[in-house]
């Protein structure tokens, strides 16, 4: 992979290349301090018994792989329009399984919270690609604007001409110069409301939608993770996988999402990585849950 101002490139032989790359180099070695003790209720919490088991509980040093969130900064560039696109998608394992973002020439997406793990994808690189394909209308709008400009200052120019000779009534300097400008800003507003009519600005609008069981294994390891962690994320590889009107056909999920843990500290947000693992099929995971049952049973 070859890492040019924070672009990808996916080699074809390698699908799973882009989440394996981003664990090596942004991931290394952490010692995480967690509650060997299953985590109290808000009422025992509260207690007097309850603070006296928190401070008294043993702690046990999980070995982790502490994740660089800048890592997810990271973009590749679509082949057939020439967007640049975030390489790598983040889904709460709380949250919906389709996240949609909309890219215009003055927004980008903002995540409600600005220090989360989402916040970190680099949308306003997008943002290029909209102004280009909205060329046209910036063009016409600068037109307008500066049309509106010249025709404000001589207005304000001939105003104050024509009272120096006293053919209108005297009016301050400031006056006439604030008229002007009044009446240029309105007259640009309903001309570019006017062209938006006929020449809209185009927005890019783009979805990322996850699609998969979590294996058996992986679910009971983010059920306990969920006792240490103030939330839990899955990091998706989403080169070639964006669905939007102005760009092609997704290419097929791809697998081994990674399970990142997020723990609001004194020190700031950190993250650690859980597990990476391969998705399963709602039919796989329907067999190998019968069949572990099935086991249980029968012994």
């Amino acid at each position: 992979m070859a890492h040019e101002e924070g672009k990808l490139n996916r080699t074809p032989d390698s699908m799973n290349y882009n989440l394996n790359m981003l664990r090596q180099t942004y991931c290394r070695p952490a010692k995480l301090t967690a509650n060997a003790m299953p985590a109290l209720f808000p009422l025992e919490r509260g207690c007097e018994q309850g603070r006296i088991l928190s401070e008294k509980a043993p702690k046990a040093v999980l070995q982790l792989m502490e994740f660089d969130p800048c890592g997810l900064e990271q973009t590749y560039r679509d082949k057939a329009t020439g967007a640049e696109l975030p390489a790598f998608a983040v889904f709460n394992l709380e949250g919906d399984h389709r996240c949609v973002f909309e890219i215009a020439l003055d927004s980008v997406p903002t995540a409600a919270d600005p220090s989360s793990l989402q916040a970190h994808l680099p949308f306003k690189r997008t943002q290029r690609f909209v102004r280009k394909i909205n060329q046209r209308s910036i063009m016409i709008e600068r037109l307008v604007a500066f049309v509106c400009g010249t025709l404000g200052s001589i207005a304000a120019v001939v105003a104050i001409v024509l009272e120096t000779i006293g053919a209108i009534p005297a009016f301050s300097p400031f006056a006439i110069l604030a008229g002007a400008a009044v009446g240029a800003l309105f007259a640009y507003m309903l001309i570019v409301a006017v062209i938006d009519l006929f020449v809209p600005r185009i927005r890019l609008v783009i979805t990322a939608e996850f699609n998969g069981i979590l294996p058996r294994e992986t679910r009971a390891k983010a059920r306990a993770a969920k006792q240490q962690f103030d939330n839990l994320y899955l990091i998706v590889d989403q080169q070639g996988r964006w669905e939007a009107k102005l760009l092609p056909d997704p290419m097929p999920r791809e697998l081994d999402p990674l399970l990142v843990g997020e723990l609001n500290a004194k020190s700031g947000r950190k993250y650690f990585l859980i597990d990476q693992f391969d998705l399963t099929g709602a039919e796989q995971y329907l067999i190998d849950e019968f069949a572990l049952r099935t086991n249980l049973e029968l012994s």
